[in-house]
Order: structure tokens, then C-alpha cells, then sequence
């Protein structure tokens, strides 16, 4: 790392902090505002413009060090963020969201962004049929994107999630000397900072959908791009982002058992009982949930196995144990 990328990270920072406090201030002229709810922990109206400072101060960051060898994912990227937008102006139903972030992902995958090999298990690699592998790829990376959305309820735990994910594929671009990894991970991280500063609890502004579907979809680059270089497999990304995964997985398994629909909304994600388990406290419950991401993150990293069963298993063993401590007893009694 030279003088200038510590000086373009800094200024990332610094770009989205500026654009945090300018959203804050000028709330009511902006007007994207979120009202509190039946579902909502907070009393008051607050911006949910956050995710525009952090794509902006992003874009800027990688501009700068220009290190993108190919700058096509910016197409899809832009149509994510366009999205995320939109709906936190005029909001969207969720099948709408799930469309079209489905369809971003395809369009990512034509763009180079492709996988074929999904994991070696018993001995046998997993290599899918082009049009099989470009629709498990939409799908898994529209269900990835949306649940960088679904734990974007409490102040700071998105961001604080994000950030640890983030580091494991900045520690991988640097371990492999990889620039295009390495940078925009940090650049990502530097910008969510900025915008942590003002939506640490108590929070004076929330990202949007604007702000983590973004972050989703970069998380979803660098985890393909990562897969493509044979830094990490497929199957691993399932510890190394396994929160978001795991808090989706659950509340949808929960919803369809209980003959509920899968996207309705509710107060059963693991933020939700978390912090009914903490006593509503707030700084204590993100704090609690980073952690276990940061202990996924770390496994993740260090299982070094050539058969991704095992780490298959892991995953579904973590899956059974957090299904069965999150899932309140009346809902499994049901």
C-alpha cells in the first residue's frame, strides 16, 4: 500500500462522512425519510438516504485508484443502487426487488462475473451446464443481495456485518497480492465508516435500501471474483457471510413450516430476538451478532479443506442450532 492509497482510502472516508452529515442536515429538503412503524425501534422520523453518500463516496474511491480491469460491472451496479433508490422513495414490493436484482445478477454473470465450478464433494467436482449455473447464480446472489437487506434493522448492524465480511476479502487481496480485491474492499469499508459515524445508535441516518442492496451486490462481485481467482470456493462463502445467510435461511424455513408467506414481513429475524433477549439493548445486540460473524468470518477463512462437504455440514449443523435458539417456543410449537 503507497502513500496515494492510504490518501484515496482517507479521502473515501472523509467524502462519505461530508455526505452523511450534508443528508442529516438537509433531511427535509431531501425528503426520504422513514416513518416509524409497527415494526420500527425508533420514535422519530429519520433519513434513509445513507446508502447515496456511501455509492458516491465508493465510485470515487475506485475512479481514483483505478484499479478495475473492467469497469462493465458498474452497469448492474448502478442498476442495483437505482433500485434501492427508488424504493426508499416510492416503496416496492418485495417480489419486485427480488426480480430485478435477480436479473442484475444475471446480466453480472454474462459480464464475466460467471461461476462453473460450485464445490468438489466426495471427490467430485461440481461443474454446472451453462444456463443451470447462470440460474442457481441469479438466485443465490438475489437471495445474498436481499438479506444484506433483511439484518438492516437495528442502528450500525448492517454496516458493522458488512465491514467484517469486507475484511476477510481485503485480508485475501492482500495475502494474494491482488489489487482490484484488495482496494475495493477497502474502499467500501472506508466509505461505510463515514456513514457509521452517524448511524451508530442512536442513529441519525439509515442506509436505505439504496445503501444495502449496494453493499450486497459489491459483497456479491467480490465474493465471485474471489471464487474465479481460486482464492476461496463457493461453499465457503456460506461462513464467510454467514449471518445475513443464516438469519434469511431461518425466517423463510420459519415462515414456510408455519404455512406463512416467506416474504411477508415480521419481527422474527435474529436481530429481533436478539435484542429481545438482551433487553432491547441495542449497542449490546450488534455487538453480540458482529461477533458471531466475525467467528464465521474466521473459520471461514482457516477451513482449509479440498472437500467442501465438510464445510457443507458445518454450515447445516450452524443452520440446525441457530434455527432451534432463535425460534421462540410458541412458533415451534405451532
Amino acid at each position: 500500500m503507497n502513500f496515494f492509497n492510504v490518501c484515496v482510502f482517507v479521502s473515501v472516508f472523509l467524502v462519505s462522512t461530508i455526505l452523511s452529515f450534508m443528508l442529516v442536515k438537509y433531511k427535509d429538503i431531501i425528503c426520504i425519510l422513514d416513518e416509524p412503524n409497527a415494526r420500527s425501534y425508533h420514535t422519530v422520523v429519520i433519513p434513509r438516504s445513507g446508502g447515496v453518500g456511501i455509492f458516491i463516496a465508493f465510485i470515487l474511491g475506485v475512479l481514483l485508484l483505478d484499479i478495475a480491469h473492467d469497469y462493465w460491472f458498474f452497469l448492474p451496479l448502478f442498476i442495483i443502487f437505482a433500485l434501492g433508490l427508488y424504493d426508499d422513495i416510492n416503496p416496492l414490493s418485495s417480489k419486485k426487488k427480488l426480480l430485478i436484482t435477480f436479473l442484475s445478477s444475471i446480466l453480472l454473470f454474462y459480464l464475466g462475473f460467471d461461476i462453473d465450478k460450485y464445490g468438489c464433494f466426495v471427490g467430485y467436482d461440481i461443474i454446472l451446464p451453462t444456463w443451470i449455473s447462470c440460474l442457481f447464480f441469479g438466485i443465490a446472489c438475489a437471495g445474498f443481495i436481499n438479506s444484506i437487506n433483511l439484518i438492516d434493522g437495528l442502528d450500525g448492524l448492517a454496516s458493522l456485518v458488512s465491514l467484517v465480511i469486507l475484511c476477510a476479502f481485503a485480508y485475501l487481496g492482500f495475502r494474494w497480492h491482488d489489487d482490484f480485491l484488495f482496494g475495493v474492499a477497502l474502499v467500501l469499508m472506508s466509505a461505510i465508516l463515514g456513514f457509521l459515524i452517524f448511524n451508530w445508535h442512536p442513529a441519525k441516518i439509515f442506509m436505505g435500501d439504496s445503501g444495502s442492496l449496494t453493499l450486497g451486490f459489491i459483497i456479491v462481485i467480490l465474493s465471485v471474483y474471489s471464487i474465479k481467482q481460486s482464492y476461496i470456493t463457493a461453499v465457503s462463502v456460506l461462513l464467510l457471510a454467514a449471518i445475513p445467510i443464516l438469519d434469511t435461511l431461518i425466517v423463510m424455513v420459519r415462515r414456510i413450516v408455519n404455512k406463512q408467506n416467506p416474504f411477508k414481513a415480521d419481527q422474527t429475524h435474529m436481530h429481533h430476538i436478539v435484542l429481545k433477549q438482551q433487553n432491547r439493548h441495542v449497542v449490546q445486540t450488534v455487538m453480540l451478532i458482529g461477533i458471531w460473524q466475525i467467528l464465521f468470518t474466521y473459520i471461514g477463512l482457516g477451513f482449509k479443506v479440498r472437500d467442501d462437504s465438510y464445510i457443507l455440514v458445518l454450515f447445516i449443523l450452524c443452520f440446525v442450532f441457530f434455527y432451534f435458539s432463535l425460534t421462540p417456543k410458541k412458533i415451534r410449537k405451532n
